[in-house]
């Protein structure tokens, strides 16, 4: 065998050379593709279960939390509905006690607006208190009442046992005694007025 290699040979061998290189280098680069894909595969699968249990975290959380607002609205429904059911009891057995009464009363919003009266009161000053009227309008041919139950209104000023007189509708002379009360809020600005009213017969003539 001849040891030295002829030009062709030679050149076979260097395009041996160069085509083991490409395939090498080319085997290379596919490995390192193949890697790369997978190890993005693996970021993207973490990051996609990452972010489906944050999203499942917070969508529990909203759930949740929409679960004990309306938990609690309707405990405060049932409050309110409890609450108004009482006071409309109350009122109803106020106004079964106020009729009982052996005196008039009259009872005013914060507004001056008459929100309740019984009986001997319309007897007794021979008013009509069923319509929602004003203590002035409702007392207008009684002005000094009027007047007893605006000042209280405006500066809280009480009166108890008051006699007054006035002209009743058919002309005859009345004789009552009042007495004005105000309620206090929290903040100490008259809430309800209540008017409370007694027959007081008329002194005889002297003789």
């Amino acid at each position: 065998m001849n040891p030295h290699l002829n030009s062709q040979q030679m050149i076979l061998l260097a395009g041996v050379a160069v085509l083991v290189i490409l395939v090498l280098i080319m085997a290379v680069y596919l490995l390192q593709k193949t890697l790369g894909r997978g190890l993005k595969s693996d970021e993207s699968t973490l990051t996609r279960v990452r972010l489906e249990g944050d999203a499942g975290f917070a969508l529990s959380t909203v759930q949740g939390v929409i679960a004990e607002l309306k938990t609690d609205q309707k405990a405060t429904q049932e409050k309110l509905v409890a609450a108004e059911r009482r006071a409309d009891e109350n009122a109803h057995k106020f106004e079964l006690l106020a009729r009982e009464l052996d005196c008039g009363l009259m009872i005013f919003d914060p507004a001056g607006y008459v929100t309740f009266s019984n009986p001997l009161v319309r007897q007794f000053l021979a008013v009509d208190t069923w319509a929602r009227r004003r203590y002035g309008e409702i007392l207008q041919e009684i002005p000094e009442l009027s007047q007893l139950i605006g000042e209280c209104f405006d500066v809280g000023t009480e009166t108890r046992k008051k006699p007054i007189q006035f002209q009743g509708s058919v002309g005859t002379e009345r004789h009552v005694e009042v007495s004005v009360l105000p309620t206090r809020d929290r903040a100490g600005a008259v809430e309800v007025v209540a008017c409370i009213v007694r027959d007081r017969p008329s002194s005889p003539p002297a003789t």
